[in-house]
């Protein structure tokens, strides 16, 4: 009887320890860039999350997220969110060179009119 019993333990240990190594190892990714949250444009510095466009894309806003280097070669570009009506829809990437901040514009000026004077005489 304890034969039996020791036989179907056995099977039900070699199954879970199959079963565990059929599982997915978890991988831990080393991030092989060096990546920083803000950059320089025209004396501007660009943080993460404002808004820039890029020279050559007409109608579009992007937001930064990154400059990131390659340290094997040398290689630069940033990584942004392409905006649409203000909503993300893809991730992005451009040579830094393309950069432009986006200009806050100020209120209008609302100009006078000269007002007219009667001439009464």
């Amino acid at each position: 009887m304890f034969d039996k019993i020791y036989e179907e333990v056995s099977i039900y240990i070699n199954w879970i320890e199959k079963r565990e190594m059929s599982r997915r190892k978890a991988v831990t990714s080393v991030d092989p860039f060096v990546r920083e949250e803000s950059m320089i444009v025209l004396d501007k510095t660009i943080n993460r999350g404002d808004i820039i466009k890029i020279k050559g894309i007409w109608g579009s806003e992007f937001k930064f997220v990154s400059l990131v280097t390659n340290p094997k070669n040398g290689a630069q570009w940033i990584d942004c969110v392409e905006l649409e009506r203000g909503v993300a829809c893809g991730m992005r990437s451009f040579r830094p060179e393309r950069v432009k901040p986006v200009v806050k514009r100020t209120g209008r000026v609302k100009r006078r009119r000269a007002s007219k004077t009667s001439g009464s005489s």
